[in-house]
């Protein structure tokens, strides 16, 4: 696994990130994907602002994967399933879309949208 990354801290990253998900439990898996989505959308921000396209697309792509990975973990039994599902979809869709369209205001709210779920967890 280590061999996968040149860059060091990136390896430490996915170490960590790696630890924390094979520990953890549904709510635990959830706060995984949201504190993912949350930061890979924090950092295509400065990204988009100094012109570096590979970076801002980069965390765009990590974000949508995190937001991808809620979709298919929303409890089926979970009595806010349709709602989580549409609010999930309506963000993967944001992201998707700001590789193209990239729009500061829309991924703010997708963050706070997403930060929103992560402080009730």
């Amino acid at each position: 696994m280590i061999a996968r990354f040149s860059d060091p801290s990136e390896t430490y990253r996915r170490i960590e990130l790696d630890a924390r998900v094979e520990g953890a439990d549904g709510a635990g898996l959830t706060r995984v994907c949201l504190e993912k989505a949350i930061g890979e959308l924090s950092r295509a921000g400065p990204a988009n602002r100094t012109g570096n396209r590979a970076v801002r697309n980069e965390a765009l792509t990590k974000a949508s994967a995190a937001i991808a990975a809620l979709i298919k973990g929303v409890d089926q039994a979970n009595p806010l399933r349709e709602p989580l599902l549409h609010l999930y979809e309506s963000a993967i869709h944001a992201v998707r879309g700001a590789l193209s369209d990239y729009r500061q205001d829309v991924i703010d709210r997708v963050g706070t949208d997403l930060d929103d779920i992560l402080k009730i967890l």
